[in-house]
């Protein structure tokens, strides 16, 4: 949960101004360098991507991050900030193979919507009132050009739970993926069906998150 819950936040958090850049910038050659930087990255296996991060941060030289598994074996001895210091350092790795798949297709989708509203009429309208640029890409193009990306939310937690089988166990994390994938091969009906219950909580809880957020994007939608 943590790995998923910290690879949708940073997702977003990179993901939308990066499209909201790529849209205002489009066609420019920087634009282009990102989105090739991007579907390069969306192309890329996330177990192929673990595996070298693997071998080139943790070992070696160049090893500046912990080997594997989810904290440090003295975690009893730690404060709690040690503790979480400790943790995030172990899942730093982890939630970057999760993450840039996620972050190139969400950046992608971000910008095509961005670029459905910004030719829109009531945009060339507060450019010809006077308003400065930033204040209408940000204030009425993005704000409705997000309603897609905010869709995307119901999906992201499941999936991200169910991808991160391979993560966890190439960097060796007990968490909901490895106990799914054990459980499949030890024929552990119950614990593979509270998983799946799991899931489904999740999704509903996306769900009504996207549909909440929708209210707060678009004047034009209210919770009546």
């Amino acid at each position: 949960i943590i790995l998923a819950l910290s690879s949708v936040f940073l997702i977003y958090l990179i993901s939308l101004p990066l499209g909201i850049w790529s849209a205002v910038n489009q066609n420019t050659i920087s634009d282009k360098i990102v989105t090739l930087i991007l579907f390069m990255l969306y192309s890329l296996p996330s177990f192929f991507v673990a595996v070298i991060l693997l071998n080139l941060f943790t070992v070696g030289e160049w090893a500046v991050f912990p080997n594997l598994g989810f904290h440090s074996s003295n975690v009893a001895e730690m404060t709690t900030l040690e503790y979480i210091m400790d943790v995030l350092w172990h899942i730093t790795l982890p939630i970057v193979c999760l993450s840039y798949g996620g972050l190139a297709a969400l950046s992608r989708y971000a910008r095509t919507g961005l670029l459905d509203v910004i030719r829109a009429d009531y945009i060339r309208t507060a450019r010809a009132k006077g308003l400065p640029e930033g204040i209408v890409i940000i204030k009425h193009a993005a704000r409705n050009g997000m309603i897609p990306i905010l869709t995307l939310m119901a999906t992201l937690l499941p999936a991200l739970i169910g991808g991160s089988v391979i993560i966890e166990v190439i960097f060796q994390i007990p968490g909901m993926g490895s106990y799914l994938f054990t459980s499949i091969t030890q024929y552990d009906y119950n614990a593979v069906m509270a998983v799946l219950l799991i899931s489904s909580v999740l999704t509903m809880i996306g769900m009504l998150l996207a549909d909440l957020s929708y209210a707060l994007v678009d004047p034009r939608i209210t919770f009546e």
